[in-house]
């Protein structure tokens, strides 16, 4: 498991600033992140955990750019487009504007040229960390989309086969749960929260992987949810490992029924199709790239797709799961 980016150091001669901290978010370096050394602290919690390098020249065909400020961008008149935590979104002349309730973080993204610019106040308290997660979530999502790419929220495992298999799903619907659960039994995975949808050189599905800690309920240990969640670095769950990415087996769309033991049922690709869009929403802000990206989501909505009803039987519990799943994924 790759660790932390490290935090900046400040250049000790008088007068001379800390370079930026860029780094290559994807595998082939196609999207870069470039952050002042001042704004680091601000928004490190959001950079995903791959490994650290910095774009070769000319590979970055998207940028994140990060600088020390308060947000000037005017916002426009109408009505916003988009909304995630306390973010609004505005469409504007080829550009969509974000901004906080308090001003305190905001971006405009320039679709056409993939230039993302991000200003971050650091003068007073630090922005809302969900503000700065949906800032660059939604950043990010619109680049990835000019890029022909496409940010799913959702978890993703990798099967013994070798096959990536996606679970979408809102907060709690069980994502985190049940990929430590299948780390412990051997599978490996890519993230939590954050996949990249794409096509490879042969032009197959792939996912790649955005990892970060992940939330996981504070009494998984002992088998017994408590409710409350704290963050937890799924690696120490091996055997199960971190690969990047993975081709696109199939999903499973996670839902928690305690009382229920836990059951896998085959989902219609239109169901697949609706819970797909429903966790990425980013390319109704842009009908250009919006094609592409549907496009993507109906070729992984027509793979082997299951709803996954997570009974208490399986909770902390590798075997069951596994037993569950066997003869939807690994048959």
């Amino acid at each position: 498991m790759p660790g932390s980016s490290p935090a900046p150091v400040a250049d000790p001669r008088p007068g001379l600033a800390a370079p930026p901290v860029t780094r290559a978010l994807l595998e082939d370096g196609s999207l870069a992140l470039s952050v002042e050394a001042a704004a680091w602290d601000a928004v490190a919690s959001w950079v995903p955990r791959v490994p650290a390098r910095e774009p070769a020249p000319g590979e970055a065909r998207a940028w994140i750019r990060v600088g020390a400020g308060a947000p000037a961008f005017e916002l426009p008149a109408a009505p916003a487009a988009m909304e995630l935590y306390g973010v609004r979104g505005w469409t504007a002349g080829g550009a969509v504007v974000l901004a906080d309730g308090h001003r305190r973080i905001g971006a405009r993204v320039e679709l056409e040229s993939r230039r993302a610019e991000v200003r971050v106040d650091t003068a007073g308290p630090a922005p809302d960390a969900h503000d700065v997660f949906a800032v660059f979530t939604i950043a990010a999502g619109l680049l990835l989309a000019r890029l022909g790419r496409a940010l799913l929220h959702a978890a993703a495992v990798v099967a013994p086969d070798g096959g990536a298999w996606l679970l979408p799903g809102s907060s709690f619907s069980g994502k985190s749960t049940t990929c430590i659960t299948l780390i412990r039994a051997g599978w490996n995975y890519l993230c939590d929260d954050h996949v990249v949808l794409g096509r490879g050189a042969g032009g197959e599905l792939r996912a790649e992987g955005w990892p970060r800690p992940f939330g996981l309920d504070r009494g998984y240990a002992l088998g017994a949810s408590e409710g409350v969640r704290g963050r937890v670095e799924p690696h120490l769950f091996g055997p199960g490992a971190w690969q990047r990415s993975a081709p696109v087996a199939g999903v499973l769309v996670p839902r928690v029924e305690a009382g229920q033991p836990t059951t896998v049922t085959p989902v219609h690709p239109a169901a697949s199709l609706a819970q797909l869009l429903r966790q990425s929403p980013f390319m109704v802000s842009d009908p250009a790239a919006a094609p592409g990206v549907l496009a993507l989501l109906e070729m992984v909505a027509k793979r082997p797709s299951y709803e996954l009803r997570l009974g208490f039987d399986s909770y902390c519990n590798p075997e069951r799961l596994q037993l569950a799943l066997r003869a939807a994924t690994v048959a």
